[in-house]
């Protein structure tokens, strides 16, 4: 039973392993889904984001 959730629920990979394209990809859910980019796990997107533009 809990083994058929973990198949379909997909895994989200982590923040240190994202690409750029993929954090802006992360920032337009967030920003779909809540409405803004308050939240943390958004703000700790951003400052990857900064991290990684240099």
């Amino acid at each position: 039973m809990a083994d058929e959730k973990q198949e379909t629920t997909p895994k989200r990979k982590k923040m240190n392993s994202l690409t750029p394209a993929e954090i802006e990809a992360e920032l337009a859910k967030c920003q779909e889904k809540q409405g803004g980019l308050v939240s943390k796990y958004a703000r700790q997107l951003l400052a990857r984001k900064k991290a990684l533009s240099g």
